[in-house]
């Protein structure tokens, strides 16, 4: 009899605590659940507030290309979205094209940028008083260090071959 009695003690205490075992890794899914949806929000946010920033400095400032970062830093193998802004300041309607070109420092991206820098070539057209934010996604391989890079708006309204309209020099360091 002892044993029976033993064996339903057993039988209970091994229920409890699957039971017990079931709601924390219910409690424990919903939580990383939970984490993930507030960091896609916030990441949301932050672009959103990034746009606002752009546009704001555009908007107060007689300033035809707007990026606000100096530095962007990035681990290996993973990618970070950014924007720079444009404000048409002549006269009549700007045709322009975003050019980003490697300046000097670590080859962190190899011989050729053009993998890691993903953003509109096309050739686009602003409105007088215009502003554009336009998304920029950068994506990093495996090489550590920092490199230079020069964001240039090209005037193409005359002609293909076109002149600088503005520029700016900015700095992505890979780490990791």
């Amino acid at each position: 009899m002892m044993n029976n009695k033993g064996a339903i003690n057993l039988a209970i205490q091994l229920i409890v605590v699957i039971v017990i075992a079931v709601v924390i890794l219910g409690l424990g899914v919903t939580f990383v659940k939970n984490l993930f949806g507030d960091i896609g929000d916030l990441t949301d946010q932050i672009q959103g507030e990034l746009k606002d920033k752009i546009l704001d400095d555009l908007r107060s400032s007689d300033k035809k290309l707007s990026f606000p970062q100096t530095e962007i830093v990035i681990n290996k193998k993973e990618a970070k979205v950014t924007a720079l802004g444009i404000k048409n300041v002549k006269q009549g309607t700007l045709k322009y094209k975003v050019l980003i070109e490697d300046k000097g420092g670590d080859a962190i991206f190899g011989d050729s940028i053009t993998d890691n820098f993903l953003y509109s070539g096309d050739v686009e057209t602003l409105s007088p008083t215009d502003t554009r934010v336009i998304p920029v996604r950068i994506t990093a391989e495996t090489l550590s260090g920092t490199g230079q890079f020069k964001i240039s708006i090209i005037d193409v309204t005359d002609g293909e071959t076109g002149e600088v309209f503005d520029s700016k020099n900015f700095f992505i360091t890979v780490v990791g």
